[in-house]
C-alpha cells in the first residue's frame, strides 16, 4: 500500500487531459450535464490542497463513474487516479458509508474501470482494514459490502469471525443470515444453514430470501417454503425473543444493507418499509375473520379435492387488497378468490407503524 503522501504525488502526476478525456465516448441519456475536463481538475486540486475533504472525493468518484467510457478504451491513468481515491479512503476511512457506496467499487472483470489487479488491491485494503480494525463492526459490515461482490468467500469469512468474536451483535449475526440467503439464491445449497443453531443468522436469512427473490413463480414457491422452514426453526430456538417471534426480524439491518449495495452515494438513514412479505404460518396467527369456502357442487360431484395456493396483499387495515393463484385446480380456484377476499387480519405493524403484507395461504377442498 502506498503512502498518502505518496498517493497525492502520484495523483497529480495523473492529472492530465489525456487522462480526463473521452468522457463523452458513450452516448447515455443523463439527468444533468457531464462536466468539464476543467471542472474535474479542479475538484482533484481540492483534494490534493486537503486530502480529508471526503465529500469532494465522493463527488470525484461518481464524476469518474458517470464519465466512464466503454471498457476497451479506458484509460490507465485515469483508472489510476480514481483507484488511488479509492484506496485512500479504505485506507484513511473504512468506516465511512462513502467508501462503501457503489461509487468508490472497482470491478474485478466487468463493469466501469473493471481491472482484475485494481479489484485485488482494494480487497485486500478491505481485509487489511478489519484486521486494523477488529472491534468496528462498521467497518467489517463495510468490507463485507465490498467482499459479497465478487469475493464472496471472503465475505462469509470475514463475517463468521467478527459474530465469533461479538456473539451478541444481531446486527453482525444478521448480515451473515443474508449472506447465506444470496448464496441459495445463486444455486449454493443451505448446507450453513442446515447446521445452523444461531437463531438470528436462521431468522435473517427467513427474513432476507423472499425479500430477494422476485415474482411468484415455482422456483419462488421453494424459496418461501424454505423461509417458513428457516423462520420456524428460529422461533423454536429462541422462543422468547420477541423480535425473532414477530413478523420479518431484523428487516431494518436487510434495508440498510441492500440500500447501501445500490447507492451510488452515502445513504440516508433508511426509511420503514411500506410492504414487507411474511410466512403464511407466521401470518396465519393475525387471522381474525376466515370465512370457509364454498365447495362448488361440480367439483363435489366430480370428486375433486385438493389444495388451492394464493399469493396475497393485505392491507395496513388488515383487508385483502390482492389477489393472484399460484396453483390449484381450474373448478376450485374461483371459489377459493371469493373465500379468501372476504377475509380479516390483525393489522401488523412494524417498529410501532401498520404496513402492507404479501404473504401466501392454502385454501384446502373439501373446506375444512
Amino acid at each position: 500500500m502506498k503512502k498518502p503522501g505518496v498517493a497525492i504525488v502520484v495523483l497529480a502526476g495523473m492529472l492530465t487531459a489525456g487522462a480526463l478525456a473521452g468522457q463523452n465516448a458513450t452516448a447515455v441519456i443523463r439527468s444533468r450535464p457531464l462536466p468539464s475536463p476543467q471542472a474535474i481538475e479542479e475538484l482533484e486540486l481540492q483534494v490534493l490542497q486537503n486530502p480529508e475533504d471526503l465529500q469532494a472525493r465522493l463527488k470525484l468518484l461518481q464524476l469518474y463513474l458517470d464519465t466512464a467510457p466503454p471498457s476497451s478504451g479506458v484509460d490507465s491513468g485515469r483508472r489510476s487516479v480514481r483507484l488511488q481515491h479509492i484506496l485512500y479512503l479504505v485506507e484513511r476511512h473504512p468506516e465511512s458509508a462513502i467508501t462503501a457506496s457503489k461509487a468508490a467499487y472497482v470491478y474485478r472483470s466487468s463493469g466501469a474501470y473493471a481491472n482484475a489487479a485494481d479489484h485485488d488491491e482494494v480487497r485486500d485494503q478491505w481485509l487489511a482494514a478489519v484486521q486494523s480494525h477488529p472491534k468496528d463492526n462498521t467497518v467489517v459490515l463495510n468490507a463485507v459490502k465490498f467482499l459479497q461482490r465478487e469475493d464472496q468467500e471472503d465475505a462469509e469469512r470475514t463475517l463468521r469471525r467478527a459474530v465469533n468474536a461479538d456473539p451478541d451483535n444481531r446486527e453482525l449475526a444478521a448480515n451473515l443470515g443474508f449472506l447465506y440467503a444470496k448464496k441459495i439464491l445463486s444455486g449454493s445449497p443451505s448446507t450453513e444453514l442446515d447446521q445452523s443453531s444461531d437463531a438470528i443468522v436462521l431468522a435473517a436469512a427467513g427474513t432476507a430470501l423472499p425479500n430477494l427473490a422476485k415474482g411468484v413463480d415455482a422456483i419462488n414457491e421453494r424459496i418461501f417454503r424454505l423461509a417458513e422452514d428457516l423462520s420456524e426453526h428460529a422461533r423454536q430456538l429462541a422462543p422468547d425473543d420477541r423480535e425473532i417471534q414477530g413478523p420479518m426480524p431484523f428487516i431494518q439491518y436487510f434495508i440498510a444493507a441492500e440500500e447501501t449495495l445500490r447507492s451510488s452515494v452515502a445513504p440516508p438513514a433508511p426509511s420503514a418499509p411500506s410492504r414487507i412479505r411474511v410466512g403464511e404460518n407466521v401470518q396465519s396467527a393475525n387471522l381474525i375473520r376466515k370465512n370457509a369456502p364454498q365447495y362448488p357442487d361440480t367439483a363435489r360431484s366430480m370428486g375433486i379435492t385438493g389444495d388451492v395456493r394464493l399469493s396475497i396483499i393485505i392491507g395496513r387495515d388488515g383487508n385483502i387488497q390482492n389477489v393472484q393463484v399460484i396453483s390449484g385446480h381450474p373448478l376450485l380456484v374461483k371459489s377459493a378468490l371469493e373465500a379468501v377476499e372476504t377475509w380479516l387480519y390483525r393489522p401488523t405493524l412494524l417498529n410501532g407503524s401498520p404496513v402492507e403484507v404479501v404473504t401466501t395461504v392454502t385454501v384446502s377442498f373439501p373446506p375444512n
